[in-house]
């Protein structure tokens, strides 16, 4: 366990590095911070089906309300990874479909249906960071444990919606749904 938390460590570092050059930065990353680059570096490990109107060479990151994390995210704005441009957005709810990643903040509960009616048929990879979430349809949940992000990957959802991810990074998940 202690090395999956190392290397889940290690992922969000090289996203970090990979979307900002200051060093002393990486080194005092904050949650958000984190969070939002294992949810960058997961989304280049997964495989999208061809989705009308997004751009092969975009990764699109919505989210629709301000929070922490959402404002890291937006950090990476413009960045290039893998040879993709992250373009981050703040969208109305019925646009989600338009996305490739979908964060859901803490709040979004309230929503989950409206949200959930606002994906379904469409390859969005939903990310959250609220364990009540996870169950109930997000894809990717983050969580802080012991000090460290770690994050669980529910694949029945993702396949269930067209994705898939690599086995490379579902290794590093602390908790795979299958």
């Amino acid at each position: 366990m202690r090395t999956r938390q190392l290397i889940v460590t290690a992922l969000a570092a090289l996203g970090l590095l990979a979307l900002n050059d200051d060093t002393q930065a990486q080194m005092r990353a904050s949650e958000p911070d984190l969070k939002a680059a294992i949810i960058i570096n997961m989304a280049m490990f997964v495989d999208w089906p061809a989705q009308g109107g997004l751009p092969g060479n975009q990764l699109v990151i919505c989210f629709i309300t301000d929070s922490p994390v959402a404002g890291a995210l937006g950090k990476a704005q413009g960045k290039t990874m893998r040879n993709r441009t992250i373009n981050v957005r703040k969208v109305a709810l019925d646009a989600l479909a338009g996305c490739h990643v979908a964060y859901l903040a803490p709040d979004e509960h309230e929503r989950l249906q409206q949200i959930q009616s606002a994906v379904r048929n469409a390859p969005v990879l939903v990310a959250g960071d609220t364990p009540a979430l996870f169950p109930e349809g997000s894809m990717l949940n983050l969580e802080l444990s012991g000090g460290h992000v770690v994050f669980d990957v529910n694949l029945r959802s993702a396949q269930k919606a067209g994705l898939q991810i690599s086995s490379k990074a579902l290794r590093l998940a602390r908790k795979v749904i299958e």
